[in-house]
């Protein structure tokens, strides 16, 4: 989940399905390996009155076989780059629709092999019916609860109610465009770590943390001035090509108290995936959760999502998604490039 979860890679909420890519790297090395070793034993036994020196050479020749094949194998990436954008509208059960967009910028680092960091940072559009200026967003998952609370605070009057949703002055986060605002949303930093690996007696099991940093403008209406702090936990199984997944956050809100209704809340995926080819992973899941405000509804979302690695060091995701409550935009869409180094 490259939003609230995956990042919110939402991943994903699931966040890689590429996660055991590292580990089928090393796999398949050692495995060349071993029958590059095995076969230069079989030509020795083969040879018993062969000279020493040949011997060495034999031996020499499959420690340089060995050698070029671990050349050959491609290490696994440290860093990722990626560039999305998602749009998405919806009236969260009101008379306003909104319309958002989102262009997140990912950095996703790797130090080890089990630890991973993702940083994003999003700039948004929005635009609501009624007053044609933003309202209260952060990043893509939270911004489509949030547009919700903003058009239950603003749809009467036509220019909002509280200084919070940043929809009564008419000015954006960064100026007016298309009769909406756009601006710098919340940038947000997750971290997760495998304590176990997928394999055939366990699961790929991966805790996450999560931190938003409020870099958004709460006077305009980009973000809650607040920071949150979340923990959640991934869980995920291969089953032949078969993949089925879910992962969980909690997230505390720091703007919580007795004027606004916000609340701590839940968010979740959970699906399935099938491995069309070493390149291609399409999906099928749900999104939901709890209320992030008092009177907003429970999100409930479907979502599909394909994954194409169209390169060795590069790969896009292509995903589109229905919402089933007023807590959920009522449909919408992204796309997303990453690039591996």
């Amino acid at each position: 989940m490259r939003t609230a979860l995956f990042s919110e890679r939402t991943i994903v909420i699931f966040k890689k399905l590429f996660a055991t890519e590292a580990q089928r790297h090393r796999d398949n090395h050692y495995k060349k390996s071993g029958i590059i070793i095995g076969l230069t034993n079989q030509v020795l036994a083969k040879l018993p009155k062969i000279s020493v020196i040949s011997s060495v050479s034999l031996c020499l020749c499959g420690i340089t076989a060995v050698a070029s094949v671990s050349h050959a194998e491609t290490p696994p990436p440290h860093y990722a780059l990626g560039l999305g954008l998602e749009i998405a509208s919806g009236s969260f059960g009101t008379s306003s629709t909104s319309t958002y967009a989102t262009a997140p910028l990912i950095l996703d680092w790797f130090p080890t092999e089990r630890l991973d960091v993702e940083v994003t940072v999003p700039f948004l559009y929005q635009r609501t019916s009624n007053t044609g200026h933003a309202v209260l967003g952060t990043t893509a998952e939270s911004t489509a609860k949030s547009v919700a609370r903003g058009n239950m605070f603003g749809s009467g009057s036509g220019s909002g109610s509280s200084s919070m949703m940043g929809s009564g002055s008419g000015s954006g986060g960064g100026g007016s465009m298309f009769s909406g605002d756009y601006g710098l949303g919340d940038i947000t930093v997750t971290s997760g770590f495998t304590v176990l690996r997928d394999s055939e007696t366990s699961p790929h099991v991966r805790p996450t943390v999560y931190l938003k940093f409020p870099t958004a403008s709460e006077s305009d209406g980009f973000g809650t001035g607040a920071y949150d702090v979340g923990a959640g936990l991934a869980v995920s199984k291969w089953i032949g090509n078969w993949q089925t997944f879910a992962e969980g956050r909690y997230i505390v809100q720091g703007i919580i108290d007795d004027s606004n209704g916000g609340r701590n809340f839940v968010t979740a995926d959970a699906g399935l995936a099938y491995g069309w080819n070493e390149q291609v992973v399409t999906s099928a899941y749900a999104r939901f959760g709890s209320a992030l405000f008092d009177g907003l509804s429970a999100p409930l979302e479907a979502r599909a999502k394909v994954m194409w690695r169209f390169s060795e060091r590069a790969y896009t995701e292509l995903y589109a998604f229905k919402g089933f409550s007023d807590g959920s935009p009522d449909y919408g869409g992204g796309v997303s490039v990453f690039r591996e180094f």
